[in-house]
């Protein structure tokens, strides 16, 4: 009886025959030239035919072997319709650094609104060549890359960290992360009280503004809390930025938190920021409000990231080489 059904090479009319058989073999149920009539009709008349046997609550012969030739149908595979087409096998890139080192750096929250934007992320794997995915809502930046990318990515970071202790904006941010290299600029300070202003252009043969209570500074304080030399504004022309030096005794703060001391290092100053020159908890308007006005500015110079270089298993796996 399976003559028809066991070869794919079989004709319509063997298989039209073996129906009719199995069908004339049956007791109940529609007749078998009507069920061969509905089968021919094409695929909606099997499916009518399958539904009639259904509802009859009797299944044919016929009704089988139909099914069951259909399902064979279904299951072959179609001929190659051009025979010097070469099949090709699309290959899977899913994986394709899936062994790379990884590294979560956590972000305080404050923090959060201020860095993660798309443009950010953007930056940041441009400069260091890295993946990178923000998680806010655990406070995260999540890294992939090569060790060489990852530490070049890191250092990014931990500079928007360190200095956004001092204030944090989206333009101090991207500013951190892409530097713009200021030649020269004004600089105003506007005095939040009755303190004496003052300005200066600074630029690479004038790098730095003095406060202090000795004549030969820029802006001269005569208050018996203010040191010598107080605080310095300075032009950083390698960093091409402006910054804030703490060189008094009793303390410089940058928008409410005391500068470190010369010695340790100096912190980058923004357009609005304050600088108090005693603690705040004794006067919050001792000092002046920042302001600057950038006039010579270098176009943007985008580092190039490190290369992305495969593991040994990743070259296993692909054999191709990655330029």
């Amino acid at each position: 009886m399976k003559r028809g059904f066991d070869s794919a090479q079989g004709s319509d009319f063997d298989a039209i025959k073996f129906l009719k058989q199995a069908a004339d073999s049956g007791s109940d149920g529609v007749s078998a030239d009507v069920q061969l009539e509905q089968m021919l009709a094409g695929g909606a008349g099997a499916m009518q035919l399958a539904a009639t046997a259904a509802k009859g609550g009797v299944a044919t012969i016929a009704d089988l072997a139909v099914n069951a030739m259909l399902m064979g149908q279904a299951a072959m595979p179609k001929a190659n319709s051009d025979p010097n087409k070469i099949s090709t096998t699309p290959m899977d890139f899913s994986t394709l650094g899936a062994n790379m080192p990884t590294k979560v750096i956590p972000v305080p929250r404050e923090l959060v609104e201020h860095l993660m934007t798309p443009e950010h992320r953007q930056i940041l794997m441009e400069e260091s060549g890295c993946e990178v995915e923000w998680a806010p809502e655990d406070s995260q930046v999540q890294l992939r890359g090569s060790a060489e990318q990852i530490k070049k990515a890191q250092r990014q970071l931990q500079r928007v960290l360190v200095h956004c202790n001092w204030g944090r904006s989206e333009d101090k941010v991207r500013r951190l992360l892409r530097p713009r290299i200021v030649e020269s600029a004004l600089v105003r300070l506007s005095p939040m009280n009755r303190l004496p202003s003052g300005s200066k252009t600074l630029s690479h043969n004038m790098p730095v503004l003095c406060v202090g209570k000795d004549k030969n500074n820029d802006v001269v304080i005569n208050a018996n809390m203010i040191s010598r030399q107080h605080c310095i504004l300075e032009l950083d022309p390698e960093r091409g930025a402006i910054y804030a030096i703490d060189t008094s005794t009793n303390g410089t703060y940058l928008n409410g938190v005391r500068l470190p001391k010369k010695e340790s290092g100096k912190v980058l100053v923004s357009h609005g920021d304050e600088l108090l020159l005693q603690d705040p908890a004794l006067d919050q308007e001792f000092g002046y409000v920042i302001n600057i006005q950038e006039l010579n500015v270098k176009e943007e110079v985008r580092m190039k990231a490190p290369r992305r270089i495969l593991s040994n298993d990743e070259a296993a796996n692909y054999n191709r080489n990655f330029v």
